[in-house]
């Protein structure tokens, strides 16, 4: 299930930054930008590949299962998500 937390809106409004839940391998956490639509769309259940279609698939990843790049690349190999 995809997670946005912390959503908080750029001073102009026009955007907000979310962050992920940490790695659980390596406890860091990931902050992107996403749009008003974004958001309302996560709020009204839309999937990771609507809400962040703009960013690589392992920022999708990292925002659904929370594991890194880097540690999903140690635990099940070099394949693409």
């Amino acid at each position: 299930m995809l997670t946005l937390n912390n959503p908080t809106k750029f001073p102009d409004q026009s955007a907000y930054f979310v962050t992920s839940h940490p790695c659980p391998e390596c406890d860091e956490a990931l902050t992107i930008v996403v749009t008003p639509q974004q958001l309302f769309a996560y709020n009204q259940g839309a999937y990771a590949q609507e809400v962040l279609a703009d960013y690589p698939n392992h920022v999708k990843e990292r925002f659904i299962t929370g594991y890194c790049d880097d540690c999903w690349k140690n635990l099940f190999g070099d394949d693409d998500f």
